[in-house]
C-alpha cells in the first residue's frame, strides 16, 4: 500500500492527498505536533531523580551504578533525557559530568525505591521488586561501555546548592528488558560535594531486532 493510499484510507477520504519528496527520494514530512506529545500524551512518559544527595566519583566508572534502571517488563524504556543537580559544592573549584551505560541481560538489583512521576499528570509509581521498572542506588554491575553525556557543568568554590543541567538523549539510550539503564556521576573532587541525579524515559510498545 503507498502512503496515498494508507492516507486515503486513514482520512475515509478518496480525494488524494499529496507527498513531498527531495531530490533523493526522501520523503518530506512536516510534524503538526511538538516532539514527544504523543507518548506524553498516552501517559507513557516517566521522570526519575534520586532522592539522597549521591558522592561523585573522581575517575572512569567501573562497576557501582549511582543509579540503576532495570526494565523488569516487555516494553523497551526510551531515555529522552538526564540530568543532575548539584546539592553541596566545596571550597575548590569543581567541575562534574554524567556518564551512562546500558548492560547485558542481567538479574534485578537489590531494590531501593525511587519515585516515579507521570510526565502527564498520572500518579506517582514508588517502585516494587516486581514493578515494570525496578530501581537501585549504588549497585554492582559489570561494565559495559560507559559513556560521558552532555557538556557537563563547572562550579566555582561555594558550599550552598549549585548548578544544574540536563542532556537530551532523544532515544539514543534504550533499555531492553531484563537490561539496566546505569548512571554515574563524576567529578573533579570527590569530597564534600554531592549530586541528585535522574532520568526521564518514554514506555514505547515495541522490541529490538536481533
Amino acid at each position: 500500500m503507498s502512503v496515498v493510499q494508507f492516507l486515503q484510507r486513514f482520512n475515509g477520504k478518496d480525494n488524494d492527498t499529496p507527498g513531498t519528496a527531495d531530490n533523493q527520494k526522501n520523503q518530506l514530512v512536516a510534524a503538526g505536533n511538538p516532539n514527544y506529545m504523543e507518548v506524553r500524551r498516552r501517559g507513557e512518559g516517566w521522570n526519575v531523580l534520586t532522592s539522597t544527595a549521591l558522592t561523585p566519583l573522581a575517575a572512569l566508572p567501573t562497576t557501582v551504578a549511582r543509579l540503576e534502571m532495570f526494565n523488569n517488563g516487555s516494553r523497551l524504556a526510551v531515555v529522552s533525557d538526564l540530568h543532575l543537580w548539584r546539592l553541596l559544592g566545596t571550597a575548590v573549584g569543581l567541575g562534574e559530568n554524567i556518564f551512562a551505560m546500558i548492560s547485558t541481560v542481567k538479574a534485578a538489583p537489590t531494590l531501593t525505591a525511587q519515585t516515579l512521576h507521570s510526565m502527564s499528570g498520572k500518579a506517582l509509581i514508588v517502585p516494587t521488586a516486581l514493578s515494570e521498572m525496578v530501581t537501585g542506588i549504588g549497585t554492582t554491575v559489570i561494565a559495559n561501555g560507559w559513556q560521558a553525556y552532555g557538556p557537563g557543568a563547572a562550579y566555582l568554590g561555594a558550599a550552598t546548592p549549585g548548578t544544574g543541567f540536563h542532556v537530551p538523549i532523544d532515544g539514543k539510550l534504550i533499555i531492553p528488558p531484563s537490561c539496566s539503564l546505569c548512571i554515574q556521576v563524576t567529578a573533579s573532587v570527590a569530597t564534600a560535594s554531592s549530586f541528585h541525579v535522574g532520568v526521564t524515559f518514554d514506555w514505547m510498545d515495541a522490541t529490538l531486532e536481533s
